[in-house]
């Protein structure tokens, strides 16, 4: 009878820890991190496609809208695998720890920050709106950005 109740025990935290388990990023997605506000801020994207475009390259744009007119840079950010590594763990925290109801703050017309996740068959976006500034999304947001931006120049720093 020990045997017995000592098995279901252990049955029932192996199932429970299998609900548990967060449903892991796959190395083939693209990740994307777009930051924008009024028409006449800078717009950033961050692009990192694994599949289509470059294995290790993550491409960060900088959109300007002056006067009507609409210019665009890019820089490309070649990325070691550790580098990947820390990319695919920032988008898979950003993923987890995502509360629709959470946001303390909140400005009129703010800045606004979209993170995606998506492959062949599927995607996910987390949107933040109402911000100061991009940084105010989450603290994870905070990190990833930080991240991006050490392999920036000081001229294209996304904000």
């Amino acid at each position: 009878m020990k045997q017995f109740i000592l098995l279901t025990f252990l049955f029932s935290l192996i199932s429970c820890s299998k609900n548990q388990k967060v449903d892991q990023i796959s190395r083939e997605s693209e990740l994307s991190i777009i930051t924008y506000g009024a028409p006449w801020e800078n717009q950033f994207q961050a692009i990192f496609n694994p599949v289509e475009i470059s294995k290790d390259t993550l491409f960060v744009s900088k959109i300007k809208n002056e006067n009507g007119k609409e210019t665009k840079s890019t820089e490309k950010i070649e990325l070691n695998p550790s580098e990947i590594d820390s990319l695919y763990t920032h988008f898979q925290k950003i993923k987890n720890n995502f509360n629709l109801n959470e946001r303390k703050s909140r400005v009129l017309d703010g800045t606004s920050v979209s993170v995606s996740i998506s492959n062949n068959t599927s995607a996910v976006h987390f949107s933040y709106k109402g911000l100061k500034k991009a940084e105010n999304a989450d603290p994870e947001i905070e990190k990833l950005i930080k991240f991006i931006n050490t392999k920036l120049p000081n001229k294209f720093q996304i904000y």
